[in-house]
């Protein structure tokens, strides 16, 4: 069966929501995440800051003799993470849980994750290489949080009870909730090969996935290179086209599994995550993520590539015209504007709308001959919005990247269509 979970069902764990005294304003240096960890530990040796694009900065430090990882956000600690050594009654309920589910993979180590308001136990297992990070309470029952680490520009919370703009679907509950393997948490775009499977990609790794719907399972892996940052896909007949973030694209074949060839079109911007097949040419359609390196700072070009590899300019998206039209439909969101960065893109199949997503910010834009729509997306459900397909009767499909903790799983959500809704 699917492993699918109704949106109403899912428990929330706001790690961004931490208590009054945690907050020192934006950790925007090195010095202040610093004087933040050294509020914790005074006698604090950092080892580690990494920054992710989702805004988290991760911070690794000693603690006299224990080692801490500590989660830092919008200037707020957010969590911290040290390696435990659970009570041997705790430790029997992990280990039957684990001898149930995970056979045959070993215990890496177990940590105590604290946030404002909570504690729960992180345990990572390991099969051939593959790490799997999973939760449960600090008595050893199975535990489900939900990362809200990212921008919560909007939630829930804000977006109920607005006049949100019709477009067939309800954003705020997915009818069904298709929850990625760890090999899919970085998840970045998705293709339809039929009503039953989607083709995906994520950040990281040069392979393809096959992921049933109706078995809830990745069913293929086609492996096309080793490393690479990878943000979406299209398929076409048995062609698979793969885009890479600079642009670069790598045509593959499903049937015969092998690499036909690739190429580097002339774009005017240098960061893409958006690719999708025109249906009335065949023509791929890349949407750019940036502007272009020279023009207008404002600009998001959405460039054809011809089947002579010649790209021409189709249309000029831009990030001013998305705030106008929000801050006209939905004036009490639209204080100080958004930032409007194309993840994914697609033609729907019934209206011929061109639909746009942004991870930044969290929008999914609709441009249909000269008009503009922009419907927000709650945060509690969209992680970090990158993959969207449709079904042939218009039934939507977006996919969401987890975080790199695991905690956030990478998802695939189905929107009903239901015209005029």
């Amino acid at each position: 069966m699917p492993h699918f979970i109704p949106h109403r069902t899912l428990p929330l764990l706001l790690l961004a929501c931490i208590l009054p005294s945690w907050s020192h304003g934006q950790a925007t240096d090195d010095r202040t995440i610093a004087d933040l960890v050294r509020e914790r530990c005074p006698s604090a040796d950092i080892l580690r800051i990494e920054r992710s694009g989702s805004g988290l900065v991760e911070v690794e430090y000693l603690c006299g003799a224990e080692l801490v990882e500590a989660g830092i956000h919008n200037g707020r600690v957010s969590y911290e993470e040290r390696e435990v050594s659970p009570e041997a009654d705790v430790m029997e309920r992990i280990d039957r849980a684990l001898a149930k589910q995970y056979a045959g993979w070993s215990l890496d180590e177990i940590a105590l994750v604290t946030t404002a308001d909570t504690s729960f136990l992180k345990v990572e297992v390991l099969q051939d290489g593959v790490e799997q990070n999973l939760y449960f309470t600090t008595t050893g029952r199975k535990y489900k949080p939900v990362d809200l680490l990212a921008s919560d520009k909007w939630t829930l919370a804000t977006l109920h009870g607005l006049e949100l703009p019709r477009l067939g679907y309800d954003l705020l509950d997915p009818d069904t909730v298709f929850e990625m393997p760890d090999l899919l948490r970085e998840i970045s775009g998705i293709a339809l090969v039929d009503e039953g499977r989607v083709l995906c990609v994520q950040d990281e790794l040069g392979a393809v996935f096959t992921y049933d719907l109706s078995e809830g399972r990745i069913t293929d892996v086609l492996r096309f290179t080793d490393i690479g940052d990878f943000e979406d896909i299209a398929v076409h007949g048995d062609t698979i086209t793969v885009l890479r973030s600079d642009g670069h694209l790598v045509h593959l074949d499903r049937r015969r599994r092998i690499r036909i060839n690739a190429q580097m079109p002339a774009l005017a911007s240098l960061n893409q995550e958006g690719l999708f097949l025109d249906p009335s040419t065949g023509d791929h359609v890349i949407v750019s993520k940036d502007a272009p390196v020279t023009g207008s700072a404002d600009e998001r070009q959405v460039q054809r590539i011809g089947r002579d590899g010649n790209v021409t300019v189709q249309r000029v998206l831009s990030n001013a015209a998305v705030s106008q039209a929000l801050a006209r439909d939905l004036p009490t969101l639209a204080t100080g504007g958004v930032l409007f960065q194309p993840s994914a893109a697609e033609i729907h199949p019934v209206t011929k709308a061109l639909y746009v997503l942004s991870a930044s910010d969290r929008l999914l834009v609709v441009l249909h001959g000269g008009t503009i729509k922009v419907h927000p997306l709650p945060s509690e459900i969209f992680f970090k919005p990158e993959g969207l397909a449709f079904l042939p009767n218009g039934d939507m499909l977006i996919s969401s990247e987890g975080d790199k903790k695991g905690i956030a799983k990478g998802s695939i959500m189905r929107f009903r269509y239901a015209a005029g809704k």
